[in-house]
């Protein structure tokens, strides 16, 4: 797991879309951890993306480049709240 630092969390169209994200981030060498979508997020089942704050940037560039559409994005403090991060 991660340090106590603030978390990103990526969720994506489908868990198939989570998967191919997955692969090509960890082939860049991004520290990531699959999770189940928190439910303060959506009640849908699913999966998501957590990473760190400083992989996010390079992260979405790297998904972008690899046609991967991140649907929403949400940070989470170090109290465990999430917060909608706009223009993803």
């Amino acid at each position: 797991m991660f340090d106590q630092a603030m978390k990103y969390i990526f969720l994506f169209e489908s868990v198939h879309c989570v998967m191919k994200a997955e692969k090509l981030l960890k082939a860049k060498g991004i520290k990531i951890n699959l999770i189940p979508v928190p439910r303060e997020i959506s009640s849908d089942c699913g999966v998501a993306i957590e990473l760190s704050a400083e992989s996010e940037e390079e992260a979405l560039i790297i998904l972008r480049e690899g046609r991967i559409s991140v649907v929403e994005c949400y940070t989470r403090d170090l109290r465990g709240g999430f917060e909608k991060r706009k223009g993803v």
